[in-house]
């Protein structure tokens, strides 16, 4: 994927991937949707423990923050199924489309024990969840295109 999204000079996004990629990103983002609600180990990643070594200050920081966060990604989840099919996305949309991405591949990184060692240069085919690994990695494209757009209007460092 090379510039499937880049910023236009009133600071909206023409975004150019292809239809399956929307597509993937609102079918994903429904099931994220049913399984927010539950304590599926796979959610650890998006809801992690604050308080290590005291679970009654962490119960409470749940309570508190758990709904927040969740009301964020229903909130980034909808802007996907509602924008999936626009060319043109507003800077807080791309910045949702950004979250879900983001979301849903730590979920799939839990679900397949990714860590910061794997490279993903490889996957074997034969493997059960080869497909589950190509999905991670086309999220990474992904995630790695909107994260490009947004800060194309960084001000560049340089030396002076």
């Amino acid at each position: 994927m090379s510039s499937m999204i880049r910023r236009r000079r009133d600071g909206t996004f023409i975004q150019a991937f292809h239809s399956g990629i929307s597509t993937l990103l609102v079918d994903l983002g429904d099931q994220l949707d049913d399984m927010l609600d539950s304590d599926t180990p796979e959610l650890r990643r998006l809801f992690p423990t604050a308080y290590t070594d005291d679970e009654e200050k962490d119960a409470g920081y749940q309570i508190l923050a758990r709904s927040s966060l969740t009301d964020q990604r229903r909130a980034a989840i909808e802007t996907v199924r509602r924008t999936a099919e626009n060319e043109v996305l507003t800077e807080d949309e791309l910045t949702d489309w950004m979250a879900l991405t983001n979301d849903l591949r730590l979920v799939l990184g839990t679900r397949l024990d990714v860590s910061e060692d794997d490279d993903g240069s490889e996957i074997d085919p034969t493997s059960p969840e080869a497909n589950l690994m190509e999905i991670y990695h086309v999220l990474g494209a992904v995630l790695h295109e909107i994260v490009a757009a947004l800060s194309s209007a960084l001000p560049r460092g340089g030396t002076d």
